[in-house]
């Protein structure tokens, strides 16, 4: 899935060319059928592939997302039903051996990805929810603070926190600095991802930059 139609049609015409491989039409009915959905991602189309990735999430093929370079945001794509990252400059096999194991439910993510600085805070995250008990975590919290948590998960800004809420955006950046010390994360970023590893966010209340969703590469694996 791409804004810009030549890299999905590339991304298609890669995977049809590797052996063992091929690209079913676009459409919701054909994902069943799929065996991993391929979705080329950049920044601009950032916050509709998490949504398209969520939807398809436990219910539909577990999902490849290929990037042409690594970009912060990609810090919170495993907490959004992603299952693999990887860079569109990698080998033809590297490819393949991505999507196989994406196909089988493996997270894969490649080691230029993993190590580039502009996923630090996602990393810290990362490894403090692998590290620390989150559930006793989210008991610490006070009601109020799971509801402005599980809102800053859906991309909200103070101010459309505090519209929700019906408090001022003062009280709302109290919340989030307050949750940032009670949980030991350092940005806003890790509390998003945070939220979506608890399961907090709604994610048909996610907040979205882009228009309609566009149809998915699902790029199906032949046993």
């Amino acid at each position: 899935m791409s804004h810009d139609a030549s890299r999905r049609t590339a991304l298609e015409r890669r995977f049809a060319a590797l052996d063992g491989f091929s690209v079913l039409p676009h459409g919701r009915g054909e994902f069943q059928a799929a065996d991993v959905a391929v979705l080329a991602a950049d920044r601009e189309s950032l916050n509709l592939t998490r949504r398209v990735a969520s939807n398809l999430a436990g219910v539909f093929a577990p999902t490849l997302l290929v990037v042409e370079e690594p970009f912060e945001e990609l810090a919170g794509v495993m907490w959004f039903g992603a299952y693999g990252l990887i860079l569109s400059s990698a080998s033809d096999r590297e490819l393949a051996d991505a999507a196989v194991l994406v196909s089988n439910r493996y997270t894969v993510v490649s080691e230029e990805i993993i190590e580039d600085e502009r996923l630090s805070e996602g990393r810290l995250a990362f490894e403090w929810t692998l590290n620390n008990d989150t559930q006793s975590a989210l008991g610490g919290l006070s009601r109020r603070e799971r509801e402005v948590l599980a809102l800053v998960g859906t991309g909200r800004n103070n101010a459309e926190i505090a519209a929700r809420l019906w408090v001022s955006s003062n009280t709302v950046r109290s919340h989030v600095q307050r949750l940032m010390r009670k949980l030991g994360l350092r940005s806003r970023l890790c509390l998003v991802i945070f939220a979506h590893e608890l399961g907090l966010v709604d994610m048909n209340d996610t907040v979205l930059n882009g228009g309609e969703e566009e149809p998915v590469t699902p790029a199906p694996r032949r046993a």
